[in-house]
Parts: C-alpha cells; structure tokens; sequence
C-alpha cells in the first residue's frame, strides 16, 4: 500500500527504497513498528508471516465484528489472480502492480508467466516494509522490477527511468490497483484514475477492487474507519455510483462490476462488499 509521508517538506527526506541486482550495498529503510500498516495487516490476514503484533491486533479488533475479514483479504487475492490470468490471455505482457504489498505466492510475474513466458511486471509501493520485502523475497530479474513511488502521482511513476527501460510504453500495459483505493480520497482517486489513462498506451487494461459502502453494514463500514485511523492509511469506503465512476472512460470485460468474490467465479459476497472490474482504457 502506498502512503504520503508525514510532515512538512521540509522534514520529509525523500528515500529511494527501489532495487536492482547490482544494488549491494542498499540498506533497509526504518520501518516504524508502533503503527497497524495495512500491508501487513493484510499479509497477516491472507495467513503471511510478514508483520508485527500491533497489524495482529489490528486485524483482529476487525474481525471481532467481521468474522470474515480473512475471507474478505483472501477474495481480493483470488481476483488479482484471476484479472492478471484474464489480461494475460487477452495478451497483455507487461503489468503494472500499484500498492503491490507485501510478496505473497502467486506474485503477479508468476501467474502472468503462466500465459506469457516473458511477461514483464513492475510492483509499485511506498511502504518501508514493502520495499524490504520486495528485495527479501522477490528475485531480482528481466521480468520483475519494484519501485518506490507514490500511486497517486502518475506522471512521477510513469516517467520513471527505470519504468521506461523496463516496459514498453507503446505497447498496452494492465494496471492493476487491488484492495488499494479504500486507501485514497475519493475525488484524489478519480483524478489519478483520469491522468494514469491519459498516460497509458491505448488498448490497455485497469483492474479494479474497492470496499464499497452499499450493501455493507454500518457498523462495519464505521469500525474499519476507526481501525485504520490509528495507521498511516486511513479507509475510505464508496458508494456503487462513486465505484462505477473509476472506471469512466474505460470499457467493462465480462462479467462487467461485481462482487470481488463473484469475478469469473462462482463465490458468496462476504460481509465486507467488494467491487471488483477490469476495463480497457479506449
């Protein structure tokens, strides 16, 4: 998950947390364990090791009124894996990955690779942990890249040197943002949405899962903004109609925006609703 540093400019110290193979002397970045962080109380909810006892707590203050939250964490996991093999049959070879998380089996390259051997797939985050773990455990090589930036700002990432040398930007690219947007204000994420299909080549493809507030409880909704308050990432849930408008000037593939659980499966919605899509940017 992607996150805006604190403080004023002048006491934000811009830290390059990217990697290559030749990076030998790069050193881990302080990572602040005193605060829940979604990307590792989403590791730990998907049944990862990666995280600390607060992301525990965490996780379990909202399972305590969600009993399905793991089930919630684990459907957005089935649909990056289904939207990455449905893009990569439609023969997309290069994916973006923003707010990538923690590295979890299947990455995004490996189940890409399933359908095109020299998929290429840069993972994008500006969580400390991540990029720790980006480097710990996914391997350095001519199809993988992880980068540290900012997702909601487009033309910093896309005109990124080592994106460009890495992907063919005349080429269609499939962006994909799971589980990531309840992360980022509502007009922020049309507006980012706008700019990353302005900037992408035509004929590529966005995937799409958010939490959306019709159909999901209240009290539910009111207690993971309260959970995630106490983090560096405060939740946002969305109406249908503010869901929807992600996707404007983009074309829904079958099954069109559905239940995460529901995107070309046959799953039970959950009590936590999650609309998922995958469109093509025309």
């Amino acid at each position: 998950m992607t996150t805006q540093p604190h403080g004023s400019p002048a006491e934000q110290i811009e830290v390059d947390w990217s990697w290559t193979s030749s990076d030998d002397g790069w050193i881990p970045p302080d990572i602040d364990a005193s605060k829940p962080s979604a990307a590792r109380m989403y590791d730990y909810a998907i049944g990862g090791k990666d995280n600390y006892e607060v992301d525990r707590r965490a996780v379990h203050e909202v399972a305590g009124l969600v009993p399905d939250f793991r089930a919630c964490a684990l459907a957005n996991r089935g649909f990056l894996i289904r939207a990455g093999h449905a893009l990569a049959e439609l023969g997309i070879d290069q994916f973006i990955d923003l707010g990538s998380g923690i590295p979890t089996s299947p990455n995004v390259h490996e189940v890409a690779q399933v359908f095109q051997p020299d998929a290429r797939v840069v993972y994008v985050d500006n969580d400390p942990i991540v990029m720790t773990y980006n480097r710990a455990l996914r391997e350095p090589g001519p199809g993988v890249l992880a980068l540290n930036h900012d997702l909601r700002r487009p033309h910093s990432l896309i005109d990124d040197s080592k994106l460009r040398n890495h992907l063919d930007l005349d080429r269609p690219v499939g962006l994909l943002m799971v589980a990531v947007l309840h992360f980022v204000r509502r007009e922020i994420a049309v507006k980012v949405l706008e700019q990353y299909r302005k900037l992408l080549p035509e004929g590529s493809y966005l995937a799409v899962s958010v939490v959306c507030a019709d159909g999901t409880e209240p009290a539910v909704i009111e207690r993971l903004e309260q959970v995630f308050q106490a983090s560096s990432t405060p939740f946002v849930a969305r109406s249908t109609a503010q869901v929807e408008q992600l996707f404007d000037g983009s074309e829904l593939i079958e099954p069109g925006l559905v239940d995460v659980t529901q995107w070309r499966n046959p799953g039970q919605p959950l009590p936590i609703r999650m609309l998922s899509g995958v469109a093509r940017i025309s």
